[in-house]
C-alpha cells in the first residue's frame, strides 16, 4: 500500500463513517489501515480534517495497534466514541448479542476492555472481531476497510437496540446455538465472497455472470431496479453491508433476486440472480440470497406481492431484538403496511421454518419483523416494498419516541 493508496482509503472510510453518523465535530475516529507487506498507516479523523502518518517499526505507540498482534488477518482498525456505544462501554461489562447480524460479525458478545492496554485489547478480542472499550466507546477490526466500516455501524447498532429496547420491556439474546452456529458460518464462508468481491472479481466469478441466461429487455430494467433499491437501502440505514435482501417475481416460473454475500455497494445488474421458483435453482449464476426459500414461499402464498424486501433496519431491529410487536400503525403507514406489524417466531435463517414463521406473521399484511433478526416488507412492485419498509420504520420510531 503506497501512502497516496492510503490517503485515498482514509477519505472514502471518512465519508461512510460520516454518512452514518459516527463521526463529526464533536465525535472524532482513530483510524489504522496494514498494507500486505506490513507496513502501517494511521489517521486521525475529526469532522472535516484528517491527519495522516505512516508508522515504522518502533513507533507503533497507539496501544490500539496491539489489535493488529492478537487479529493478524486484520487489515483495518478503527477506534471510535459512537453514541450508544459509549454509554455501553461505562455501564456492561459485556454485550449479548440481540440481533443476529451482531451475532455474526461480532460474536456471542461483545466484550467491555477497562482500559485500552495490550493485556485487555488481548482479552476482549479473543474470539471477536470487535469489543467495548471503557471512557473511549468501541474497537473494530476488519478484513477489508468496508468490513471494519460494518463492523463499527453494527456494533453501534447493537447499542442503540439494547438501550432502546428498554422502553418495550428490554432486549432478549440470540439463542446461543444459533448466534454461534451463524458467526462461524459467517466467519468462515458468508463474508469471504464479499472480500474477495472487493478486491476484485474473479475469473470463475465472471464466467459464472456470463454464463447467466440471456435476458429480456423486462428482466434488465427489474435487475437494474433490484441494484438501485439495494443502495438507496443501504444510504438510508435501512441495511448494512451484505445484511437484508430483495426480490421481485419475474413472471409464473422465475424470481430474481439479490445475490449471497455481495455488498450492495459493487453490486451490478450481472450479479442479480434468476432463481426458478418451483425448484429454486439456478444454474451457473452466482449464488443468490440464502433467504431465497422465504421470498419464493411468499410469492407463492401471496399472488398480490411482486416484490419482497428483507432488512435490517434499526428501529425495527429494537422490536425485533424485544420480540413485540409495532402496534397501532396508522394513515398512510396503515395503507402500506397494515394496522400492525407482528414479530414471527425465531428460525434459523434460510430454513423452512424461517418461511413458517414469517408467513404466518405476515398474513395479509405488507409487513412482519423475524425475532432477533430482521423486517419483511412486500408490495405490488418495489416502489411499494421500499415504501412499506420507509413506513415501517417510522412507525417503529414513533412508537418508541425517537
Amino acid at each position: 500500500m503506497t501512502k497516496s493508496q492510503a490517503a485515498k482509503a482514509f477519505l472514502e472510510l471518512s465519508a461512510q463513517l460520516r454518512h452514518e453518523g459516527l463521526l463529526s465535530e464533536s465525535l472524532s475516529v482513530k483510524a489504522a489501515l496494514r498494507g500486505e507487506d506490513g507496513e502501517i498507516f494511521f489517521a486521525e479523523l475529526s469532522g472535516a480534517d484528517m491527519t495522516m502518518q505512516e508508522i515504522t517499526t518502533g513507533e507503533q505507540q497507539e496501544p490500539f495497534f496491539h489489535a493488529f498482534y492478537v487479529k493478524p488477518e486484520a487489515k483495518a482498525l478503527l477506534l471510535l466514541s459512537g453514541t450508544y456505544a459509549l454509554k455501553i462501554a461505562n455501564e456492561l461489562r459485556a454485550l449479548t448479542a440481540e440481533l443476529d447480524d451482531m451475532a455474526q460479525i461480532v460474536g456471542l458478545t461483545a466484550r467491555v476492555a477497562s482500559a485500552l492496554t495490550p493485556e485487555e485489547i488481548a482479552r476482549c478480542l479473543r474470539g471477536r472481531n470487535s469489543c467495548f472499550v471503557r471512557n473511549e466507546g468501541m474497537l473494530i477490526t476488519g478484513r477489508a476497510v468496508s468490513e471494519a466500516v460494518t463492523g463499527a455501524i453494527l456494533l453501534e447498532k447493537a447499542a442503540m437496540t439494547h438501550i432502546l429496547a428498554k422502553k418495550i420491556g428490554g432486549a432478549k439474546r440470540v439463542p446461543l446455538f444459533s448466534a454461534a452456529l451463524m458467526h462461524f458460518i459467517y466467519q468462515k464462508k458468508y463474508s469471504k465472497i464479499n472480500l474477495g468481491a472487493e478486491e476484485q472479481k474473479t475469473q470463475e466469478q465472471q464466467s459464472t455472470a456470463a454464463g447467466a441466461p440471456e435476458q429480456t429487455e423486462r428482466e434488465r430494467e427489474i435487475r437494474a431496479a433490484i441494484v438501485a433499491y439495494g443502495r438507496r437501502l443501504q444510504d438510508e440505514g435501512l441495511l448494512q453491508g451484505t445484511w437484508g435482501n430483495l426480490a421481485v417475481r419475474l413472471d409464473e416460473s422465475y424470481m430474481l433476486c439479490t445475490p449471497s454475500g455481495l455488498d450492495y455497494r459493487i453490486l451490478t445488474p450481472d450479479d442479480i440472480v434468476k432463481v426458478e421458483l418451483s425448484t429454486l435453482d439456478y444454474g451457473t449464476q452466482r449464488k443468490p440470497t440464502s433467504e431465497k426459500r422465504m421470498h419464493r414461499d411468499i410469492f407463492a402464498s401471496r399472488a398480490d406481492v411482486g416484490a419482497v424486501i428483507h432488512t435490517h433496519s434499526k428501529l425495527c431491529g429494537v422490536f425485533a431484538a424485544a420480540r413485540a410487536n409495532i402496534c397501532c400503525i396508522e394513515g398512510e403507514r396503515k395503507t402500506l403496511i397494515g394496522e400492525e406489524m407482528r414479530c414471527a417466531g425465531h428460525a434459523l435463517p434460510s430454513t423452512k421454518k424461517l418461511s413458517k414463521v414469517a408467513l404466518g406473521a405476515l398474513g395479509n399484511r405488507n409487513g412482519c419483523l423475524l425475532m432477533n433478526h430482521g423486517v419483511i416488507c412486500c408490495g405490488a412492485d418495489l416502489e411499494r416494498a421500499y415504501l412499506a419498509c420507509k413506513a415501517a420504520e417510522t412507525a417503529a420510531g414513533q412508537q418508541l419516541g425517537v
